[in-house]
């Protein structure tokens, strides 16, 4: 099986170039996004035709898991689709697990603009184990400490703690499984520099701690905003670079997607 992987700031994916059974797609992203045993990914991104807008996007993790929608995904997803001819029009429509989404690749692929939706801060079972009204600051225990985190749903759900402390893995796995999110939560650690600067890291839950996470900055931007801690657009730095976050009633996020290069899946396995 052919593929392409390209990366959004260090968010690295993979795109399969030959038609498969969707049946095949969990196990396909879990032996072609392992690190060691695969070509290694955080996520596996599949085109599909769609009637509802000009193009579908399918994502799974890296543990096959699916997920309604990927920030830096969706830009590359958007280069993608765009330079191999699938889709002709520089800004376009693509539906995903979170809606239908516009893209704008007019720019140049440094500069890829994609629409992430409208914060959700009330979050209802089952991603809860019980109804979070809007505004709701949640308590949790991981590891030694306790953490103050406020969740939303952005293109997925995630939980957001503003904390200068670097989190170890293990607590941050343990808030991803806390019980009290029984199908498991992204959680993104936020340092607000200024009105106008963010520092995100996310721990993705069927990934870990990635390079960048494109739904997650936006939240943390949404829940920093919200607490006027921020206004407007705001530069946001992740380990894999940096990326540009509009405000308002619809966020949008814009920064680059990257072709690393092309290859091929034998069918050996071992």
């Amino acid at each position: 099986m052919r593929f392409v992987k390209y990366h959004g700031t260090g968010n690295d994916f993979i795109v399969p170039l030959d038609p498969l059974p969707a049946g095949d797609l969990p196990d396909l992203a879990r032996r072609l996004c392992h690190r060691q045993f695969g070509f290694g990914a955080d996520g596996l991104l599949v085109p599909t035709a769609s009637e509802q807008a000009e193009i579908r996007m399918l994502y799974f993790n890296q543990d096959g898991t699916p997920a309604p929608m990927c920030g830096n995904g969706l830009r590359c997803f958007a280069r993608h689709v765009h330079e191999t001819g699938l889709v002709r029009k520089t800004e376009f429509t693509v539906e995903t697990g979170a809606g239908i989404l516009t893209v704008d690749v007019s720019a140049g692929y440094e500069e890829i603009r994609v629409e992430i939706g409208t914060p959700v801060f009330a979050v209802e079972p089952p991603d809860t184990i019980r109804p979070v009204p809007s505004g709701e600051v949640l308590e949790l225990e991981a590891g030694s400490r306790r953490y103050e985190l406020e969740i939303l749903v952005l293109g997925t759900l995630h939980a957001v703690a503003f904390t200068w402390d670097n989190i170890p893995e293990a607590e941050a796995d343990a808030l991803c499984h806390h019980p009290f999110f029984p199908r498991r939560i992204n959680v993104n650690f936020v340092q607000v520099k200024d009105r106008t600067h963010l520092t995100v890291r996310t721990y993705e839950r069927g990934v870990g701690y990635t390079w960048s996470c494109g739904t997650g900055v936006c939240a943390a931007v949404a829940v920093a905003s919200r607490r006027g801690l921020i206004e407007g657009t705001a530069q946001v730095n992740v380990p894999g670079g940096s990326l540009t976050v509009e405000t308002g009633e619809r966020f949008w996020l814009t920064g680059p997607a990257v072709r690393i290069g092309k290859g091929e899946m034998e069918n050996e396995t071992c």
